[in-house]
């Protein structure tokens, strides 16, 4: 079980909730109801820790629910066949409760009235037909899972895991032996080895992430972050070539000071002052980056591999979606939830399925052209170049007209003719040659206009093809 101290309860209050730690105020009650739908979500998830008495901005504020804890465990196994176990506490002289769920049995999630619950963000929902299909069907642990080949003592497991780089991307002080290994294992990053528990298994999620070299593992030391800058933009002409060789915690923040520094800038002086503009934004880059390394297929060979060239810069990732590329704006999806998770809450990545919404969100405010998603045959690549309004193609503005209609409709905004003038910078009156392309984007399909606005130009707004449903005057 996770938190069993008072102070193992401080450091949890540092990191961010996720699909394994929830913290609910719960100062008067918690509806009973509603803490087995909680059980079911977080069963099915993997298991996890409720902490009431802990509000939502992390502060102690105590709870007097479920006075009678021993019966509540009761009426959760009564109901859900789960044995739930409530740790009571005293903590700045308020009592906490932490609520510990076990993961469901591999190929029998837990229900509960005949129904299955999943959490999406702060609320929950009725699991989707996917990922019950997932459940049902699992038996194969994950990939990152697995144990990589070897059994080490925890000394050893240090010499070959950065760990003090994990509390340190966490911003906390390194705990003691004990504290580090109990964090380890509930992360995943280890197993403890049955036959001596002395000894660990480092698993595959803790090598790809923490590794020092990556090298030392032979099921991830290809799974590098690789970066190519190519002379001009002939991709047979390598300027550099390098590797970035140990895992994604440790060197992502290097990695990405490394291709900030390979993009091209330039000088410019406004208002008699200097700024130095990149050719390519780096948040969106970031952002990208992150996003393969999160997303790769692990049972497609490759590395996560940045090209650099003077008029574009490509992120390639192992694998193909599993989603269409014209869904990656409101489809919140994960190939590969455990490394996200990790990711998020080491602030390497964004919040569940937000990445991509902030490159475009950065891409748009310096009115560049709009990634593009291409999608080959063992794999995905994410493209940006450097050209603006009057240096894109046709197809390139449709790509950004549909783009921006997406990051509307995610704010709950509609695509008008002022909105994508601004995107790209254009004045009022450019108006007309932003309703021709609107024009023709609708006409792809991409883009549906709203029905109680059709047949007034001036007032015309869109959302993206997927609100609109066929055979209707509504959007969905």
């Amino acid at each position: 079980m996770g938190i069993k101290t008072n102070d193992e309860l401080y450091r949890y209050l540092n990191e961010n909730e996720s699909r394994h730690l929830e913290f609910k105020a719960a100062s008067k009650q918690f509806d009973f109801t509603k803490l087995l739908q909680y059980c079911c979500a977080f069963s099915c998830e993997g298991g996890g820790e409720i902490v009431f008495g802990v509000s939502d901005d992390k502060r102690i504020v105590g709870t007097q629910a479920f006075e009678d804890y021993p019966r509540a465990e009761k009426r959760i196994y009564d109901e859900l066949g789960i044995r739930c176990v409530f740790d009571e506490k005293v903590v700045e002289s308020k009592r906490v409760l932490i609520l510990h769920i076990p993961r469901s049995i591999p190929g029998r999630p837990t229900m509960y009235n005949g129904q299955y619950w999943m959490r999406n963000g702060e609320s929950l929902q009725p699991m989707s037909q996917d990922r019950l299909r997932v459940l049902l069907n699992e038996v194969v642990p994950d990939w990152l899972d697995e144990n990589e080949p070897g059994m080490y003592s925890w000394d050893e497991v240090q010499t070959l895991l950065a760990v003090e780089k994990y509390y340190d991307l966490l911003g906390v002080p390194v705990p003691n032996t004990s504290t580090k290994i109990d964090d380890f294992i509930r992360l995943k990053f280890v197993e403890r080895s049955w036959r001596d528990p002395d000894k660990f298994y480092i698993r595959r999620l803790g090598a790809l992430v923490l590794a020092r070299d990556l090298d030392k593992f032979q099921d991830v030391r290809y799974r590098k972050i690789r970066v190519i800058q190519l002379r001009g933009s002939d991709i047979t002409h390598a300027i550099s070539d390098r590797y970035f060789s140990a895992g994604y915690a440790v060197v992502f923040a290097e990695a990405l000071s490394y291709i900030n520094a390979l993009i091209p800038a330039r000088e410019v002086f406004d208002d008699g002052l200097r700024h130095i503009i990149k050719d390519f934004p780096d948040v969106a880059i970031r952002e990208i980056l992150a996003n393969a390394c999160v997303h790769q297929d692990f049972y497609s060979n490759g590395d996560v591999a940045v090209t650099i060239a003077d008029d574009y810069i490509s992120v390639v990732n192992p694998g193909i979606p599993e989603i269409s590329t014209n869904r990656f704006v409101d489809e919140a999806y994960e190939r590969n939830e455990s490394l996200a998770e990790v990711l998020r809450i080491l602030r390497i990545c964004e919040k569940r399925g937000s990445g991509i919404d902030r490159a475009l969100e950065n891409i748009e405010s310096e009115k560049r052209n709009a990634p593009e998603f291409l999608i080959k045959e063992k794999s995905t690549e994410v493209r940006l170049t450097k050209s603006h309004f009057g240096d894109m193609s046709i197809q390139e503005r449709i790509n950004a007209v549909y783009l921006h209609c997406c990051l509307r409709a995610e704010k709950n905004e509609y695509l008008t003719n002022g909105s994508l003038r601004e995107r790209f910078g254009l004045p009022k009156n450019k108006a007309a040659q932003i309703s021709q392309l609107i024009a023709q984007a609708a006409d792809k399909g991409l883009i549906v206009q709203d029905p109680s606005t059709r047949g007034a130009k001036r007032t015309a707004r869109y959302r993206p093809f997927y609100y609109y449903e066929p055979g209707t005057t509504d959007f969905i």
